[in-house]
């Protein structure tokens, strides 16, 4: 069960801890870590969210196997997860931890959807053009859907632009649908 709330409030909780300790790199690639074993492992994640499985036990576990490896403050954390019952929420709180990064780094990720992938220079130059119109740094999630069939759709926070030549064939066919035939 996903509960944004829930993920961002402690996103929001370990960055400023992040900032304040002046660790945010450091808890950034440590997160980024644990998140690959966990997906790397499933039986850790089902041992750490199992309610069968003691919180000290899982405690130590951690403990061991992340201790000297992350950063003090992300093992805190998790320790924190575990006391608080809000393990389960590790993956949407690594996800909102990640795009507060970005923003407290000057960054805004962009989604791309075009019908065959981008050239590396219009690559360049869509991020040149989306980051001169929001003045932060582009970070482009490309996706290639044929269906579009041509022209770019890019979604930019809640706004979408929609250059595609399926949107504009759709548009059409709405007009010609409401324009009046003339018979001859």
């Amino acid at each position: 069960m996903r509960d944004r709330n829930v993920a961002v409030r402690y996103a929001q909780a370990l960055l400023d801890v992040a900032i304040e300790r002046n660790v945010v790199d450091g808890i950034t690639e440590s997160f980024d870590g644990i998140m690959s074993a966990v997906s790397g492992h499933q039986d850790l994640l089902i041992f750490m969210q199992s309610p069968q499985v003691r919180t000290q036990d899982k405690k130590e576990l951690i403990e061991s196997v992340f201790a000297d490896r992350i950063e003090p403050a992300m093992l805190h954390f998790l320790e924190l997860l575990l006391d608080k019952d809000r393990i389960m929420h590790l993956a949407d709180i690594h996800e909102e931890y990640t795009t507060l990064v970005e923003t407290h780094r000057g960054m805004q990720r962009v989604r791309v959807v075009t019908a065959v992938p981008l050239a590396d220079d219009l690559e360049q130059k869509l991020s040149a053009k989306l980051g001169s119109l929001t003045g932060k740094r582009i970070i482009l999630d490309k996706k290639v859907d044929p269906s579009v069939i041509g022209g770019v759709c890019v979604t930019l926070g809640d706004q979408i632009i929609d250059g595609t030549i399926a949107t504009g064939l759709g548009r059409m066919g709405k007009v010609l649908e409401k324009s009046p035939l003339r018979s001859s």
